[in-house]
């Protein structure tokens, strides 16, 4: 999954100073958990209670896939199921329509005729798709804010569908979901994360049409098969939320995993665009990036300026207080 500041190539050096500290542990916090890239590896590798949080819902969603669950997944026939029902949902959305086509990979040389594509998308999607979405009994969030942008229209079609229809059995559904916002990541027609879609000049032309071209039920599949072996020692739990709340449900010799935001900008900015399919709610977006009000953005103390010094003091203070075991990236 694309994220900023991913810990995947140091797993082992973290893995190695948690362990120094969580003998007396009951619980192993991962309390910025973002891609749960660490709550993943730290529920594989302790017997120990993982806690996983993150004041977005995508990043719990993605910890609660592993954390959760205790054993390997080997049946995969929900898979099948989940995507027919979301197909049939798309179906009826098409039917009697003419929803543009997305450009071909072969329009990646041809600029003029690839940007007009693409602003077609852009306008049946405002003038035509959204009245028809907007009367639907499904939501339609994906579609409705960044068909045309982050996605071509058949492919934020098929994310809504897919966030629709999810499995009912927890299981499945945690993993599903998961699986949902990592293709979501490795589709989106945008810059390392989902700050603002690709441009349409020349130069970024191309790499929007190899995005709108990737086969969305394909990436959930290697997600899923990725994700499905994967289990907790010891079932835990995630919870959206602050750091605080996270560390006040600790006991005295817990270990934390503290990796805070790093950057001045808040990172709901980076990944509103995987927030919303979470969420599954419709938001009203604005601007070049697409972005919810502040008001539905999660904001952290820790990329305030003003603020950062003394959250960073105040986190070393609560957890002393608490006599908890802090390991700080």
């Amino acid at each position: 999954m694309k994220y900023m500041g991913h810990k995947g190539r140091i797993l082992q050096g973290i893995r190695t100073e948690i362990a120094r500290f969580s003998d007396d542990a009951h619980t192993l916090c991962d309390a910025f958990c973002g891609s749960a890239t660490i709550a993943w590896d730290l529920a594989e590798q302790f017997d120990k209670r993982i806690l996983a949080g993150d004041l977005q819902s995508f990043a719990t969603a993605r910890a609660a896939a592993v954390v959760t669950r205790t054993a390997p997944i080997h049946d995969f026939s929900f898979v099948d199921q989940w995507f027919a029902r979301a197909e049939a949902l798309v179906d009826d959305v098409r039917h009697d329509r003419r929803v543009p086509q997305s450009p071909p990979n072969v329009f990646k040389e041809q600029i003029a005729a690839s940007r007009n594509a693409i602003l077609r998308a852009r306008s049946y999607v405002k003038n035509t798709l959204t009245r028809t979405l907007r009367n639907s009994a499904s939501p339609w969030p994906i579609t409705l804010a960044y068909g045309g942008y982050y996605y071509s229209i058949d492919q934020a079609l098929l994310l809504d569908a897919l966030r629709a229809t999810l499995p009912i059995n927890k299981i499945q559904r945690a993993v599903a979901l998961s699986a949902l916002i990592g293709a979501a990541s490795k589709c989106s027609a945008s810059p390392g994360h989902t700050a603002q879609p690709l441009g349409i000049g020349s130069a970024s032309l191309p790499h929007v049409i190899d995005a709108w071209n990737r086969p969305i039920l394909d990436y959930v599949r290697t997600e899923i098969a990725e994700i499905a072996p994967r289990y907790a020692r010891v079932p835990g739990k995630v919870q959206v939320g602050s750091w605080e709340d996270l560390l006040d449900q600790l006991q005295p010799g817990d270990v934390v995993f503290c990796y805070p935001p790093y950057s001045d900008v808040h990172y709901s900015r980076f990944y509103h665009v995987l927030e919303t399919l979470s969420r599954g709610k419709t938001v009203q977006v604005s601007g070049s990036g697409r972005n919810p009000p502040f008001s539905e953005r999660p904001a952290s103390g820790f990329s305030r300026k003003s603020e950062a010094k003394d959250e960073a003091e105040w986190l070393l203070l609560f957890a002393a207080e608490r006599d908890l075991r802090l390991v700080i990236t």
